[in-house]
C-alpha cells in the first residue's frame, strides 16, 4: 500500500550540480500495520527447504523406527468384580469412619484394592507357575542378561516385566474392569490375561479362607476369655449381695430395711401430726382455762353446767320462798353443790388428761425419730453398698452382651467359611491377536506428518528469525533510512554459460532481459534523484565483498551511455580489482600509475565495446590505496574527467574496513549502496550508512542485488518483479528475433 504522505527520510541532494548540497524529502511506503497471513505464507515459501528437510528427517525417522520395530500384540479380557457385604461378618453397621477421615466411600476403597492386587507381585508370582514361565524364551533372556543374580532377582525382576506390560483399566460407571497385556509373543499375549482371571480368583478365594481361619481362631480366643470374664462377673454379684443383704433389690423390690424405713417415716409424720394437735390442745387449757374449746365443748360439761344453771335459778325461787333452812332449799343447795364439785372434778379430769395425752405423744415422737434416725442409718450404708453391687451389675451385663454378640459372629463365620462364594465374572474371554497392536504404520505415519509440519514450520520461522540479512527493498528502506533506488534480480551462471553471457555485461549483451530492465529502472532513479541536473559521478560501494557491486557498476554504466553520452567507468578497488578482467584488458596502467605521476590521463583512458562507454582500470596495486585516492591528485582528475564526460561512474572497495570508498565519495555526486539480497545483514547496511553519513557524504540510496523471486516478500518491487520475470520467462529479444528460452531462473 502506497502513501501520499512524506516519510520522515531525508537524503541529500545537490540543488545544483555541482554546487552545494541541500535537504530534500522523499516518499517510501508506509508499512502495513501488524503482519498478514500471506506474509507467513511466504516465510515458508522462502524457507521451504528447511521445512521439507524437517519434515523429511521425521516421516524417514519414523518409518524407520517403524520398520526396525518389534511387533507387539495386546491381548484383553474383561471381568466383572461385585463388592461382597463387607459388614456381614463384623456386625455391620452404616458409618464408616475411614470413609469420613479420607473422603472416599467403602466402595471406593475396596475397588482401589482390588485393582492393586491384579498388579501385585503375588499376581505375577502365581503367573510364571501357572504358565511355566520359567521355561519361556524371555525367562531365559532375562536370565542371560542378569547371570550374575540369584534365581530369586531374577524371578523378581521378570514379575515386575510382566507387570509392567500389564495395564489395569476400570470401566467408568461401572463393574467391569478391563485387562490387557503386551507381548511379542502372541500365544503369551493371550495366556497371561486367562492366566490373570485364575490365578486372581483364586487367590481371592485363598485370601477370604484364610481370612475366615484368622476370624474364627480370633473369634474363638475373644469367647473363652470373655466366657471366664462373664463367670467372674456373675460370681462377683451373688457374692456382693449375699454378704450385704440385698439381693431382695431387683426388679424394683424393695428390701426389709427400705420397707422398715418406710414405715418409721410414715408412723413419725403421724406422731409429729398429733403432737401438734395435742400441743395445741393443752396449750389452750392453759392459755383459757375453762374457757378453752376442749372442756367447753365437751358434752358432759355441757350438761353439768346446764344442770347446774338450772338448779340454780330453781333454787333462787324457792330460797325467797322457802327461806335458808328450808330442808328442800338445803336439799337444792346440797344438790348444786354436788354439781359443781362434778363439773369441777370434769374440768381438772380433762385438764390432766390433755397433759398425760400431750406428754405421751411427745414421748411417742422422740421414740419414734430415734428409730427412723437409726433407720435411715441403715438405708444409707445400704445404697453405698448398692454402688457398688450396681457397678459389679454393670459390669456383668456388658459383658453377658459381649459375649452374646461374639457367639453370634462366631456361629456366622462358621456358616460363612463353608460358602466361600467368588464375586468375579469373566465378561470377555481373550483372543488370540491376528494383528499387531505395535507398530501402527499408518497412524505413526500420519502423527510423524503431524509432528513433522509442525517442526518444519517451526524450523521454517526459526531460521527467519535468526536471519538478521536483508530481505526487502522496503526493509532496506527502513533499516537503513535511505531511498530505494532498484532491485537486481538473481542471474543463475549456467544459463548465462549456455547463451555465453556475462553478468556484468548483461545490460549490454540481453537490454531487454529482467537485468537490463532493472539497470534502466535504477538508471532512471539516480537520474531523478535531484532536482536540476542528475548526479554525474556516482561511487557505487557496498558493505562487504561479494555483494554485485561491480556487475552493478558495470552495468550502471552501459545504461548510462548512449548516442549522445559519454561514460566513464573508474575502477577504484585498487585493492581488488575486476574491471580489466570484465573488458578483458590489460591492467599495466591506470589509476594508481596517474596518482603516482607515472602515466598521463589520456594513457589511462580505455574505450571498451560499448559505444561511448570508456574505462579507466585500477592500475598495479599500490601499498597505501587511500592516500592517493583521498589525494588531491585524484580530486583534480575527477574535476578535470567531468569535462570530458557526462556520467563516471566509481567502483569501490566495500566500505566497511576500508576507507577507501569515503575518500572517492567525498570527491562524487553521490554515493549508491548495494546490499545483496538474504547476505548483507541489517547491521552491516546500517553500518555503512552510518560511515558514510559520519562525513555528511551524499546518499543517492540503496540497491538490492542477487534478489531471488522465490525468496522475495509481497507487496512493493515484488509486483514489479514479478511482471518482468513473467513476461520474459519465455521469450526475450535479440537483434530484433524473438527467440524461446528455457524454463530455468533466468536473471
Amino acid at each position: 500500500m502506497q502513501s501520499n504522505q512524506p516519510t520522515d527520510l531525508m537524503v541529500q541532494v545537490p540543488a545544483s550540480l555541482p554546487g552545494p548540497a541541500s535537504n530534500v524529502q522523499y516518499y517510501a511506503y508506509e508499512e502495513e500495520q501488524g503482519p498478514h497471513l500471506r506474509d507467513y505464507w511466504h516465510v515458508l515459501l522462502k524457507r521451504k527447504w528447511w521445512f521439507a528437510g524437517v519434515f523429511a528427517v521425521v516421516m524417514a525417522a519414523t518409518a524407520l523406527v517403524t520398520y526396525l520395530m518389534t511387533p507387539i500384540y495386546v491381548g484383553r479380557i474383561t471381568l466383572q468384580i461385585i463388592q461382597d457385604n463387607p459388614s456381614a461378618i463384623m456386625g455391620g453397621g452404616s458409618t464408616d469412619p475411614l470413609g469420613a477421615l479420607t473422603g472416599t466411600s467403602e466402595l471406593d476403597r475396596f475397588y482401589e484394592t482390588q485393582y492393586k492386587i491384579l498388579q501385585s507381585q503375588a499376581i505375577a508370582y502365581r503367573i510364571i507357575d501357572s504358565l511355566d514361565l520359567r521355561n519361556h524364551p524371555s525367562y531365559k533372556k532375562m536370565e542371560e542378561d542378569n547371570k550374575g543374580d540369584p534365581p530369586d532377582v531374577i524371578r523378581q525382576k521378570y514379575a515386575q516385566s510382566l507387570l509392567d506390560q500389564l495395564k489395569v483399566q476400570p470401566v467408568k460407571n461401572s463393574f467391569l474392569v478391563d485387562i490387557s497385556f503386551r507381548s511379542p509373543d502372541k500365544m503369551l499375549a493371550q495366556e497371561v490375561p486367562e492366566s490373570i482371571q485364575k490365578e486372581y480368583l483364586q487367590l481371592a478365594m485363598n485370601t477370604r479362607r484364610q481370612s475366615y481361619a484368622m476370624l474364627k481362631e480370633w473369634l474363638n480366643g475373644e469367647l473363652t476369655r470373655l466366657g471366664k470374664k462373664l463367670e467372674i462377673s456373675e460370681q462377683n454379684v451373688y457374692e456382693d449381695g449375699r454378704k450385704k443383704d440385698n439381693l431382695s433389690l431387683e426388679d424394683n423390690q424393695y428390701n426389709v430395711i427400705v420397707q422398715k424405713y418406710v414405715e418409721l417415716s410414715k408412723a413419725l409424720t403421724a406422731a409429729q401430726a398429733d403432737k401438734a394437735e395435742k400441743e395445741s390442745q393443752y396449750r389452750q387449757l392453759l392459755e383459757k382455762g375453762t374457757d378453752a374449746p376442749l372442756i367447753t365443748n365437751n358434752a358432759l360439761i355441757v350438761q353439768l353446767r346446764q344442770q347446774l344453771i338450772a338448779e340454780e335459778s330453781q333454787a333462787s325461787g324457792s330460797g325467797a320462798i322457802l327461806g335458808a333452812r328450808h330442808p328442800e332449799r338445803q336439799a337444792e343447795l346440797a344438790k348444786i353443790k354436788d354439781l359443781r364439785s362434778r363439773l369441777n372434778y370434769e374440768v381438772k379430769r380433762i385438764e390432766t388428761s390433755a397433759r398425760a395425752d400431750y406428754e405421751t405423744v411427745c414421748r411417742t415422737e422422740t421414740l419414734l425419730r430415734q428409730e427412723y434416725e437409726a433407720q435411715r442409718k441403715k438405708l444409707t450404708e445400704m445404697q453405698d453398698d448398692l454402688v457398688q453391687h450396681h457397678i459389679l451389675t454393670r459390669d456383668l451385663q456388658t459383658n453377658q452382651a459381649l459375649y452374646e454378640a461374639l457367639l453370634a459372629r462366631m456361629k456366622e463365620a462358621n456358616i460363612a467359611s463353608t460358602m466361600v462364594a467368588s464375586n468375579v465374572s469373566v465378561i470377555t474371554t481373550p483372543e488370540k491377536p491376528f494383528r499387531p497392536w505395535m507398530p501402527r504404520p499408518l497412524l505413526f505415519l500420519a502423527i510423524a506428518a503431524v509432528v513433522g509440519s509442525i517442526g518444519g514450520v517451526a524450523a521454517a520461522f526459526f531460521v527467519e528469525y535468526l536471519d538478521s540479512s536483508i530481505k526487502s527493498v522496503e526493509e532496506m528502506e527502513k533499516v537503513c533510512r535511505i531511498p530505494t533506488l532498484g532491485m537486481v534480480p538473481l542471474v543463475e551462471r549456467r544459463e548465462l554459460a549456455k547463451k555465453s553471457l556475462l553478468p556484468e555485461l548483461m545490460v549490454h549483451q540481453e537490454p531487454t532481459s529482467m537485468i537490463g530492465e532493472a539497470v534502466f529502472h535504477i538508471r532512471t532513479a539516480i537520474m531523478l534523484s535531484a532536482s536540476g541536473s542528475p548526479p554525474q559521478v556516482i561511487v557505487v560501494t557496498s558493505s562487504s565483498l561479494m555483494e554485485g557491486k561491480t556487475s552493478t557498476t558495470s552495468n550502471l554504466a552501459i545504461s548510462l551511455s548512449g548516442n549522445d553520452r559519454k561514460c566513464l567507468i573508474i575502477d577504484g578497488d585498487l585493492r581488488k580489482p575486476r574491471l580489466h578482467k570484465i573488458w578483458k584488458l590489460v591492467n599495466d596502467c591506470g589509476l594508481s600509475n596517474y596518482l603516482t605521476g607515472g602515466a598521463a590521463v589520456e594513457d589511462i583512458i580505455r574505450a571498451t565495446e560499448v559505444p561511448n562507454l570508456y574505462v579507466i582500470t585500477a592500475g598495479p596495486t599500490p601499498p597505501n590505496p587511500n592516500e592517493l585516492l583521498a589525494s588531491s591528485a585524484f580530486r583534480k582528475l575527477v574535476e578535470q574527467l567531468r569535462k570530458n564526460f557526462d556520467h563516471i561512474v566509481i567502483d569501490s572497495p566495500p566500505i566497511v574496513g576500508f576507507a577507501d570508498a569515503r575518500s572517492l565519495a567525498a570527491a562524487a555526486d553521490g554515493t549508491v549502496l548495494v546490499f545483496k539480497h538474504h547476505s548483507t545483514t541489517r547491521e552491516a547496511a546500517r553500518l555503512a550508512v552510518q560511515l558514510l553519513s559520519q562525513n555528511h557524504l551524499r546518499i543517492l540510496g540503496g540497491i538490492l542485488t542477487m534478489a531471488r523471486r522465490d525468496r522475495m516478500p509481497y507487496g512493493g518491487y515484488y509486483g514489479y518483479y514479478h511482471y518482468y520475470n513473467k513476461y520474459y520467462r519465455n521469450y526475450y529479444l535479440t537483434d530484433g528475433k524473438t527467440r524461446k528460452t528455457g524454463r530455468g531462473q533466468v536473471g
